[in-house]
């Protein structure tokens, strides 16, 4: 696709999502032609244990008296996930209605978890069957749904017994890197305490969220760290910026911590990076074999 195509399909969309917007105030009624179409292009689709549900909405410019079937089709030459492998449409139908006086329906698709493997490149590429007059042709009747393996996070499975990891890491005030084993305990389901990272008077407190599949964070609240000879106490935070994450089956997480004295100011965003590492490999670290 062209620059010039390109530039006409994104106005195009803007022009009907503007459209949609007017249908839905009660000042403004668009009164225009009806076109059909997907809400997106492009959608990330979590896969995840629970094997809930994704949605691909369906948008209508206009409202109608009466229930407006379409069907949906799957583009196989363009798709790498199997129906009835990887997933398969809600109830086994590929039907969706927009009901009278509505303007959007939904395609539900139900993924298969334990056939979706973390490095699989799955797609879905779906076509909507609308009549012809009423597709926006400038915008299309396609969609694509990636498929994301996501898993279930556990703190009891993540941290492994004993709290024990390594952190590699570069300081405030170094230009070294360094290669560190610290050690932590779980305090509850979503909390981990590191007590070593930076010094032994000032345990770290991290809040693992789990709730967005797609986005696994680490949120670090403003708290003190270690003490500096020439400046005093030294406070870390995370910052938005730059957001922290976790991820479950190689157990690691990444912090960005703004270092900084609240009197004084920032003396900038550090990364440190901390694997969960087992007794065995603790032990190997503690005496040089690793």
């Amino acid at each position: 696709m062209n620059k010039m195509n390109k530039i006409m399909k994104q106005y195009v969309w803007m022009v009907a999502l503007a459209l949609l917007a007017a249908c839905q105030s009660e000042d403004k009624m668009y009164e225009g032609k009806n076109y059909v179409m997907f809400s997106d292009s492009v959608y990330t689709m979590p896969v995840v244990a629970t094997d809930e549900v994704f949605e691909v909405p369906i948008a209508a410019t206009t409202t109608a008296s009466y229930d407006r079937n379409y069907a949906v089709e799957i583009l196989h030459n363009r798709s790498t996930a199997v129906r009835g492998v990887h997933f398969d449409f809600e109830e086994g139908s590929n039907n969706v209605t927009i009901k009278a006086g509505e303007r959007a329906a939904k395609v539900r698709i139900k993924p298969v978890y334990p056939n979706v493997e973390r490095n699989d490149s799955l797609v879905i590429t779906l076509r909507l069957l609308e009549p012809e007059e009423e597709k926006l042709d400038l915008y299309g009747n396609t969609t694509r749904v990636e498929m994301v393996k996501c898993y279930p996070f556990v703190m009891e499975d993540f941290v492994f017994p004993g709290g024990n990891m390594f952190m590699l890491a570069s300081f405030p005030f170094s230009d070294e890197t360094q290669q560190i084993r610290v050690n932590g305990e779980i305090k509850d389901d979503h909390t981990f305490i590191l007590k070593d990272a930076f010094s032994d008077i000032y345990p770290l407190r991290l809040e693992f969220d789990d709730s967005d599949p797609l986005n696994y964070t680490v949120t670090v609240a403003e708290q003190p760290a270690f003490k500096d000879s020439s400046y005093g106490t030294v406070y870390v935070r995370s910052v938005d910026m730059y957001p922290s994450y976790f991820v479950v089956p190689d157990h690691f997480f990444v912090l960005y911590l703004e270092v900084f004295i609240p009197q004084l100011g920032s003396f900038g965003v550090y990364q440190y990076i901390f694997k969960c590492i087992t007794e065995n490999e603790a032990g190997d670290m503690d005496n040089g074999a690793a």
